[in-house]
């Protein structure tokens, strides 16, 4: 799955952040859960031609924020 990973999508994709659909979420005494859409946007056309939903999972130490977990799930086109 890595390999398949870095030879299709990495270099080739960025995210694009939906606009109005971030949503941050704290938990006591741990961190945050950031859920969102975002779209998959080629580096070489410029089209956005899919999207997904995604988690992060925050955890803040001593005031420093570190990501323990990415989730990105329900993938579809972006129509």
């Amino acid at each position: 799955m890595i390999a398949g990973v870095e030879k299709n999508v990495c270099g080739k994709f960025s995210r694009e952040l939906v606009a109005g659909s971030l949503k941050v979420y704290p938990i006591k005494d741990f961190g945050a859960i950031e859920q969102g859409v975002h779209r998959f946007c080629q580096f070489a056309s410029g089209k956005c031609e899919g999207m997904a939903d995604f988690v992060i999972v925050w955890r803040n130490q001593g005031g420093t924020w570190q990501i323990t977990r990415v989730l990105s799930y329900g993938h579809r086109s972006n129509e």
